[in-house]
């Protein structure tokens, strides 16, 4: 299936180089989760090695169509764990196999996926690859992918050629799911609770809890729209999951409260978390109110992070969104 085009600018440049026979070999990919960075690196990996040539990226020959799915020999992905630290040793390994040609492509590509996950080893996994970075082999391409590059050493940043993963438009998101085979009304529902944000939205349709929690998240809006406290407080201490039900129920508030906003401000909102419950929210709390819901949501969001018990944050909640100043 063809790619619906995002990251255009991205591809372009490394598109260009590739066609001038200037193959960049370290590259460091920056976006939030969900963008499609790992995306994006697959891509890359196709303009370098489409049977077409370089440059193509045709989505269609062999070689685009095993990279997509995985199973391209020369084509290596070492993902960071959700909760945890990629080993040294795995970074080593990296290194060593960096050194050995082809199997059957022109380049080897080893792509290191969420690196800012790896907190506690991130700088050793720095210094170790970066002689590899400096001065690859001519057949080795390596590519980074973190949320932000200022995780990153000065000497790694000054060496990689720096790539953006730029969400899509909700529109394209929609095309995207729909075309991916999920039915139309269930990917405008995804793109209304995560908007452009491909990754989320793949969370949404495939995780019930989280689907789950934007139910609790609306439910729990409704509440404070309707001055019923008690409600609001119900909803929070049944949200499902717990920790990370609670979590992704502070997302989803954060997310009704900005097309909130958008709509109270006259601005266009395409796919909004509920067209009726953010008209009224928008319409009931002032600008500075909405501001301090969204910002609180927020807080709470890394609070529930680090605390062993939500209750007292539930209740806490509760009352400062109900704070009638």
């Amino acid at each position: 299936m063809k790619r619906i085009g995002v990251n255009q600018e991205a591809l372009n440049i490394v598109r260009s180089l590739a066609e001038k026979g200037r193959e960049p070999h370290s590259m460091l990919i920056c976006g939030e989760r969900g963008s499609g960075k790992k995306t994006l690196a697959k891509d890359i990996a196709k303009i370098l090695l489409c049977e077409n040539g370089c440059g193509v990226g045709c989505d269609e020959c062999r070689v685009c169509r095993l990279i997509e799915k995985d199973s391209f020999p020369d084509v290596m992905t070492l993902q960071a764990p959700e909760t945890g630290n990629i080993k040294v040793d795995e970074i080593r390994a990296i290194v060593s196999q960096a050194s050995q040609t082809p199997t059957e492509g022109r380049f080897r590509v080893f792509i290191l996926a969420d690196l800012d996950r790896s907190v506690q080893t991130l700088i050793q996994i720095q210094n170790i690859l970066l002689k590899l970075i400096e001065e690859p082999p001519a057949h080795a391409v390596i590519i980074l992918t973190a949320r932000s590059k200022e995780l990153f050493l000065d000497t790694v940043v000054s060496r990689t050629l720096q790539l953006s993963a730029e969400e899509p438009t909700p529109t394209q998101t929609a095309a995207f799911l729909i075309e991916s085979g999920f039915e139309r009304m269930d990917a405008e529902q995804a793109v209304c609770r995560c908007g452009g944000n491909i990754g989320r939205c793949l969370e949404y349709l495939n995780d019930k809890q989280i689907r789950e929690n934007a139910e609790s998240a609306l439910k729990a809006m409704q509440a404070l729209a309707n001055s019923n406290e008690l409600e609001l407080l119900k909803e929070l201490t049944l949200i499902t999951g717990k920790k990370n039900g609670f979590i992704n129920t502070m997302g989803f508030i954060q997310r009704i409260v900005y097309d909130a906003q958008r709509i109270r401000a006259g601005l266009p909102v395409n796919y909004p978390f509920s067209q009726k419950l953010c008209q009224r929210i928008g319409e009931k709390f002032n600008e500075i109110r909405l501001v301090e819901i969204y910002e609180t949501a927020g807080e709470y969001s890394k609070r529930a992070a680090v605390s062993c018990q939500l209750m007292p944050l539930e209740n806490a909640l509760a009352a400062q969104l109900f704070d009638r100043r």
